[in-house]
Parts: structure tokens; C-alpha cells; sequence
């Protein structure tokens, strides 16, 4: 059985992350719809006191949901670039970094062994120019393992809220399926809502903080861009931003 590719590690949670946040968003949206019916049906019942309320507690519900609900339509939005970032960062390691790396060996290794009975200038000349595409490889690997994991953060960043978002949604799915249950007589309709009401709100308070603690990796990873500027503009070893030529025409 062939090993999964690497950006599947983290792909596949990504995807099922926004599985999971499409079935739950569904769930609580439906589950709140239930809700408001059931209010309606027995509203004649409550009393004008009892109605006011429940809708200042139905009110705080919705902008809770809808606080969500804005950060999943935005989370939606960016799901395939978030996969082709992804893809990405593993690319500049098998497409680049990899074959790269295994020049190392092969631009000092001498193609005919008489080389070695080389002295002289011509000696001199060859060691200077292997030494010289030695370090070029050198560098180009190094500056494809920097841009790889930096794109790599950005992702996993992303990742990371994605899934969190899913607990966010998740939860707030089974609350408000809890509070359609229990508000299925009109006596329990006001328990049942002042119950959702608290129970929402914590949930949106402390899965918003979670949001923004890893917003701000993502916004820190981003920041990093200068770094990737000083690292692509080092030409240090390859002069003008070209490899070294071994042999000038």
C-alpha cells in the first residue's frame, strides 16, 4: 500500500473541516428556524411580556449565529487557495529542493577521475568554479526550504482555523437542536431559550477568541514576507541572480 502524498496530511482535515461546518451550519440554521416556528405557534399563549422577552434573547441568539456565519461564508471564499497553498509548499520540496539538493554531490564530483592528476591553474580554475556551483545549490536549496515552510505556516494557519471553526459550528448545531427539543411544549420555551441564549453566547465568545489567536499566526506568517524578500534578494551566491556559469562563451 503506497503512503498517502504529504500535503494529504493536511488537505484531507482541511476538507473535512468545511464537511463538517456545511452539515453544522445546516443543523443550526435549522435548528434556530425550528425554534422561532415553535415561538409563533404558541405566541398567543406567552403574552406580550413573555414574547418581548424571548425575542431580545431570540435577537442576541441570531447575531451570535450570524457572527459565525460571517466567518464561515469568509472561510468558504478561500478554501481552494488555502488547498493550492498547501500543494504548494510541498512542491518547493519535491519539485525543487529534492532534485536541487542532489546536485550537490554531482557539481563537485569529477565526471573523469584523470581530473584528479589536474595542477595548476587549470586545477585551480576547476575547484574555484565547482566550489562556486557547490554554494549555488547550496543556496537554492536553502531558499526553497524557507519559502516552502513559510508558505507551509500560512497554510497549517489556515488549517487550523478551519478546523476550530468546525468545533465552533459543530457545537452550536447540537445546542440549538438541544433547544428545539426542549421548546417542543410552550412551557418550556422560555427555559429553553434562555438556556440557548447562554450557551451560545459562550461558545461565540470563546471559539471568536480562538479565531482571532490563530488570525494572528496567519497575520504574523504574513509579516514574514519581508524575510522572503531579503531571502530571494541575496544573490550573494548567485551572482546578478543567475547561476554561476563554469564556462564563459
Amino acid at each position: 500500500m503506497q503512503p498517502a502524498p504529504p500535503d494529504l496530511e493536511y488537505s484531507e482535515p482541511f476538507n473535512k473541516a468545511f464537511e463538517q461546518i456545511r452539515a453544522g451550519v445546516d443543523l443550526a440554521v435549522g435548528g434556530f428556524n425550528d425554534i422561532v416556528a415553535q415561538v409563533n405557534e404558541w405566541a398567543w399563549l406567552l403574552g406580550p411580556a413573555a414574547l418581548l422577552w424571548i425575542k431580545r434573547n431570540l435577537d442576541a441568539v441570531r447575531g451570535g449565529l450570524r457572527s459565525v456565519l460571517d466567518r464561515v461564508e469568509h472561510a468558504v471564499e478561500h478554501q481552494m487557495p488555502v488547498l493550492s497553498l498547501i500543494s504548494m509548499s510541498f512542491r518547493w520540496v519535491t519539485d525543487v529542493k529534492t532534485p536541487v539538493s542532489q546536485l550537490s554531490f554531482a557539481v563537485t564530483e569529477p565526471v573523469d577521475q584523470n581530473l584528479a592528476k589536474w595542477t595548476g591553474d587549470a586545477a585551480r580554475a576547476y575547484a574555484d568554479k565547482a566550489t562556486k556551483q557547490k554554494a549555488a545549490v547550496d543556496e537554492s536549496v536553502l531558499k526553497a526550504e524557507f519559502i516552502s515552510q513559510w508558505l507551509f505556516k500560512i497554510a497549517k494557519a489556515n488549517v487550523d482555523y478551519a478546523v476550530e471553526l468546525a468545533k465552533i459550528v459543530t457545537s452550536l448545531a447540537g445546542k440549538f437542536a438541544q433547544a428545539a427539543t426542549d421548546a417542543a411544549t410552550v412551557i418550556n420555551i422560555p427555559w429553553a431559550i434562555d438556556t440557548l441564549a447562554e450557551s451560545v453566547g459562550d461558545i461565540v465568545t470563546a471559539g471568536l477568541d480562538t479565531l482571532l489567536h490563530i488570525g494572528q499566526r496567519f497575520v504574523d506568517a504574513l509579516g514574514n514576507v519581508r524575510d522572503i524578500a531579503t531571502q530571494v534578494g541575496d544573490h550573494s551566491k548567485l551572482p546578478g541572480g543567475r547561476w554561476p556559469e563554469a564556462v564563459r562563451g
